[in-house]
């Protein structure tokens, strides 16, 4: 069966490498799935009388909605919900609360799914050349997948949802010769959650190593307006912010690799999979985007790689909705694993050369 323009980095592969490769694949998978309930998991509180991230977003966009200015009402909520107000970016960026107040949450759950139905065809544009129609398919189910938790109307009060969307978007609308729509898309990501930083760094990062000055420059430039928001966010902060209010208790929980996973399978079709076949899907999505050689195969790798890691590291229980950057794109690399495994059947089949 012609599969389509897809190639791997694979072919022409030798025996010895590509075993050694599938015996640390197989390493990994039974790592990843091996007694996950013993795993930390994710949760909305971590006590019962905890408000709960999203319960504090929306009280935020009711104030602001009622004429409130943005930056007092969020002290005023999180003060008395008991959240920290120190540092700084302890407060959500205006963005989010401000378009929800102005538009109202029912137009910004349409827009919210309007935005999931552009990122699929955006995405199936994209590989309808590189797959065969069947596994087009299944990777427009995966991506489907995905998004499942993101058509629920309460997650597009989470931040990280819009920023995992808008993300997704960039990478699949990225061309050499027709920036803009990237830069729009990935400049908004990053102007609603600075959590896209390390995205949008990555994306300048590798123009520059591709040394596509222009591309390179754009994206120097998001960052650089990015800093003068963030600048002025934290001289805003700073006016309400009183000596007595408490601070961050911190970010670096180490969690492990197995939090993430959990945490990306609850915001997507993997709710509904035991543990350990979510955790082994994952890994070997990951597998699949990291086999195609392509320029938007890697960026959707290290996606998902770096916002795994910053799950695994830096997050608590009761943030695993960082998940939600992820998640679009989590499931899809499965559907690259039939090339991905025909190059390294070749290389195991492959009869050695002697040597001359």
């Amino acid at each position: 069966m012609e599969r389509g323009a897809v190639r791997t980095r694979f072919e022409g592969w030798s025996r010895v490498p590509a075993l050694a490769l599938i015996a640390f694949l197989l390493a990994l998978i039974t790592a990843a799935s091996w007694s996950p309930a013993e795993a930390p998991g994710p949760q909305l509180r971590t006590s019962p009388a905890q408000h709960s991230d999203r319960q504090l977003y929306r009280d935020i966009i009711k104030g602001v909605a009622s004429g409130g200015d943005y930056y007092q009402v969020a002290a005023s909520e999180q003060r008395a919900a008991g959240y920290p107000l120190k540092p700084f970016f302890t407060f959500r960026l205006p963005t989010h609360a401000t378009i929800y107040a102005a538009l109202g949450e029912p137009v910004m759950i349409v827009a919210v799914w309007a935005l999931c139905g552009g990122l699929m065809f955006a995405w199936w544009w994209r590989l309808r050349s590189a797959l065969p129609f069947p596994m087009l398919g299944m990777a427009m189910f995966l991506i489907a997948g995905g998004l499942g938790g993101m058509l629920q109307p309460v997650t597009g009060l989470f931040h990280e949802s819009w920023a995992g969307l808008l993300l997704a978007l960039m990478i699949a609308v990225r061309r050499p010769d027709r920036l803009w729509p990237s830069f729009l898309a990935g400049g908004a990501a990053l102007m609603i959650r600075e959590l896209a930083l390390p995205m949008i760094l990555a994306m300048g990062g590798l123009a520059v190593i591709a040394k596509r000055w222009r591309e390179a420059a754009g994206w120097a430039a998001i960052v650089a307006l990015f800093a003068a928001y963030m600048a002025l966010h934290a001289h805003w902060v700073a006016e309400v912010v009183l000596p007595m209010d408490q601070p961050s208790q911190g970010w670096s929980r180490l969690l492990g690799a197995q939090f993430a996973l959990k945490s990306i399978a609850k915001v997507t079709f993997g709710i509904r999979l035991p543990d350990p076949l979510a955790a082994a899907l994952l890994v070997l999505s990951l597998f699949g985007w990291a086999s195609v050689r392509s320029g938007w195969a890697l960026r959707v790798f290290l996606l998902l790689l770096g916002y795994g890691a910053m799950l695994a590291l830096f997050a608590r229980t009761d943030t695993f909705y960082w998940s939600l950057i992820a998640a679009p794109l989590a499931f899809a690399g499965l559907a690259f694993l039939p090339a991905a495994f025909d190059d390294l059947g070749k290389a195991l089949r492959a009869v050695p050369q002697p040597a001359s």
